[in-house]
């Protein structure tokens, strides 16, 4: 399974999900995936929609710190 993003411009950065995403998981690929793709995207912070569901390792108390 792999996680990434997209915008209008292209794709982010591919990353690898190992067995089950859990919380740490994603807090991981958030930190290094999502803002590596946004940094990378040239587009401005403004312009920029964060979405998504409500699995619970999206809510987490980790996610969400």
């Amino acid at each position: 399974m792999v996680w990434d993003c997209m915008g209008w411009n292209g794709v982010g950065i591919l990353c690898e999900v190992e067995e089950s995403m859990n919380s740490e998981q994603y807090v991981f690929i958030l930190e290094e995936c999502l803002l590596r793709s946004m940094e990378e995207s040239d587009v401005d912070e403004e312009d920029i929609t964060f979405q998504q569901d409500n699995d619970p390792k999206h809510t987490s108390k980790l996610t969400t710190k």
